[in-house]
């Protein structure tokens, strides 16, 4: 199979380095994969994730010669965290001609959190990767 683009969501770590090799290995040309970083704190301060993992990822890409973009949602993981009668927040996404679109937040129902993620297989209290990773990539694929 042959696609335009190879979006491999990167965190850094030894799975999505071995999908990226893995790639590479099988003949995929380096300017069709884009590495996709999912910034779990935001922008505005960290919380949760190392950090030195968004630069990680950055030099990573740029030692490969490969694009790298980056996707959160605004006030990360904290915001989410103590999120009380108000909505999710906004999910931002770098664009590859350069800028930043930002798309969410403004609908739906107020509900509160104000819980952490649980270790359980159920992502109504498993909702750290669902709602910090997996929406909020998917959104920038959805508003491209």
């Amino acid at each position: 199979m042959s696609y335009d683009k190879y979006i491999v969501s990167f965190s850094g770590g030894k799975d999505s380095t071995a999908t990226f090799l893995y790639l590479l290995e099988h003949g995929v040309p380096v300017e069709r994969i884009e590495l996709w970083h999912q910034e779990i704190d935001g922008r505005e301060k960290t919380f949760f994730d190392w950090e030195i993992t968004p630069d990680y990822c950055r030099r990573f890409a740029e030692a490969f010669g490969v694009a790298i973009y980056f996707q959160w949602k605004e006030g990360g993981f904290y915001r989410e965290l103590v999120r009380k009668n108000s909505l999710t927040a906004p999910n931002c996404f770098e664009l590859p001609y350069g800028g930043i679109d930002r798309t969410g937040g403004q609908r739906g129902k107020l509900s509160t959190r104000c819980k952490f993620p649980q270790c359980s297989p159920d992502l109504k209290v498993r909702w750290c990767s669902s709602y910090l990773k997996i929406d909020v990539c998917s959104s920038a694929i959805i508003n491209q």
